[in-house]
């Protein structure tokens, strides 16, 4: 049974063993991953970035302000670590979260995960002088709640990161590109929809489920639009530096399906489904907010793959074939083609 609406919690929505845009992109780009985080179901934690952690903040704030304390703790400093002792930091966690067992004891002393860390962190000044710094400094406590709350399935952000991200927020409704969209409330003419869960859709015999930041039914024009916010350090090179690295185009196809199950879920059988647009805002907050649009065009590509200077990226249809192939075989170390070809292939592809 398809489940659209907001249903769950995003804890619960993502404990759904369905596949998802960033399931699919995970695969895409790395099947190891993939096979650790999904079939495995390894504890894989990806690496935030600052302009990540920046967009889900303001994603919060802007979409759905009552699960802020589901999702975020507030640290005691004022602003994180960064740099080389953030690196070291992180390595720390990672280090002491590696050598933890399930009832908590750490098998290693704190002197060794701190040298791993060092190591791993890059800085060219000793050892004995980076734990002088690290010791009783606003770092030694950051280490200590992302410790703490990471383990809750919380991220650990400070007020500098807050209020950077309210600053975004008031900026996309405020800003004439984005206002239009972020401060639209339901009435006769629109029904929106924050954070919709579809659950269930098909796309070539796989099923799929989406949260999409926002959806817009305009009851007048008879158009559904989904709209995905991202917040980036390159808004104005958003194609190349997000759309094509991140393959976000696998995102923009399985939104629009999810669109579609929507529609004929709800019985809307004259309403167009208009291609998603991304809201893309700075994560410094200095760059204006700009909206791209997809043509339908975009999205034909999405599914059957396209190439961008001499690159080729693979399409939602392969990536599916693959993705069933390797689920029914239970092979993620070669991808279909190279097996099928018995490992033998033309130097050029």
């Amino acid at each position: 049974k398809m489940i659209t609406g907001k249903s769950k919690t995003e804890a619960t929505y993502r404990a759904v063993n369905l596949d998802s845009s960033s399931s699919l992109k995970e695969f895409s780009m790395d099947r190891r991953k993939y096979y650790k985080k999904y079939i495995l179901n390894e504890s894989i934690e990806d690496a935030d970035n600052k302009a990540a952690i920046t967009g889900r903040v303001v994603e919060t704030l802007l979409l759905e302000p009552e699960e802020f304390d589901g999702r975020f703790y507030m640290s005691s400093c004022a602003k994180p670590p960064t740099l080389l002792m953030l690196a070291f930091v992180e390595g720390l966690y990672k280090y002491t979260t590696e050598a933890t067992d399930e009832f908590g004891n750490v098998s290693r002393t704190f002197e060794e995960i701190a040298k791993d860390a060092y190591v791993e962190s890059g800085f060219s000044i000793k050892f004995d002088a980076v734990l002088k710094k690290f010791e009783g400094s606003d770092a030694e406590i950051y280490y200590k709640e992302i410790r703490e709350v990471r383990s809750k399935g919380l991220t650990v952000v400070t007020t500098e990161d807050i209020s950077n991200a309210e600053k975004i927020v008031n900026e996309l409704r405020v800003n004439n590109v984005t206002s239009d969209i972020v401060n639209k409330v339901n009435s006769s003419r629109w029904s929106i929809y924050n954070q919709l869960q579809v659950e269930g859709y098909e796309i070539d015999g796989h099923l799929f489920k989406s949260m999409m930041d926002k959806l817009i039914v305009d009851h007048e024009q008879r158009t559904i639009q989904v709209y995905d916010l991202k917040c980036t350090w390159s808004v104005e090179r958003f194609y190349e530096e997000y759309y094509l690295y991140r393959r976000s185009y696998i995102q923009a196809y399985l939104y629009w399906k999810a669109a579609v199950a929507f529609k004929n879920e709800n019985d809307m059988g004259d309403y167009e489904i208009m291609p998603i647009k991304f809201v893309v805002c700075d994560s410094t907050n200095y760059y204006n907010p700009l909206v791209y649009e997809l043509s339908m065009e975009d999205l034909v590509e999405a599914y059957e793959g396209f190439e961008h200077k001499g690159r080729t990226y693979p399409g939602v249809k392969t990536l599916i074939q693959e993705l069933d192939w390797a689920l029914k075989n239970n092979v993620w170390n070669i991808s279909m083609k190279n097996y099928l070809n018995n490992g033998l292939l033309n130097i050029k592809g």
